[in-house]
């Protein structure tokens, strides 16, 4: 009977631990290294830019920028090949540093987050999942509208 249990309860912690390992299967925003090969960072990037996922809550203009940066990279090191010289080399640095900053804060507001939360007048919980971003504009709202109406008394006629 003991061993049954112990049996049962060695399942059970397997099973335990295999839904408790990260389900996220979706691409992985990633640093731009310019010790790595440049054009597979380049096209591994703008295909994250364009797949709606990665990056879903990157600003046009911060998009464009990304591009731009990336274009003047290609140029750079297509134009000089493997010598560069200091000038340059500062040049492919600061727009590294453009890119990475840009899309690392991208990727930081498009994570996805997911909560359970009780509907209001009900026992039942349900999963919101939103991005960070969202999550941000709606606490903005929400403190937005308190401060516009602080007594918490709405007119409808008005």
């Amino acid at each position: 009977m003991r061993r049954s249990i112990f049996a049962a309860l060695v399942a059970l912690a397997f099973v335990a631990v295999a839904n408790a390992a990260p389900r996220d299967k979706s691409p992985k925003a990633q640093a731009l290294d310019l010790d790595k090969p440049l054009p597979e960072q380049v096209e591994l990037i703008q295909k994250q830019l364009d797949d709606g996922e990665t990056y879903a809550e990157i600003a046009k203009a911060d998009r464009a920028t990304v591009k731009e940066s990336l274009a003047r990279l290609a140029a750079i090191v297509n134009e000089n090949g493997g010598s560069l010289n200091p000038q340059q080399k500062t040049q492919l640095l600061n727009e590294q540093n453009t890119i990475n900053q840009i899309l690392s804060q991208a990727a930081a507001d498009s994570r996805m987050v997911c909560r359970r939360e009780a509907q209001i007048g009900s026992l039942r919980t349900t999963t919101q999942c939103k991005t960070v971003a969202e999550r941000r504009r709606d606490a903005q709202e929400a403190q937005e509208t308190m401060r516009r109406n602080p007594s918490g008394t709405f007119n409808k006629g008005s």
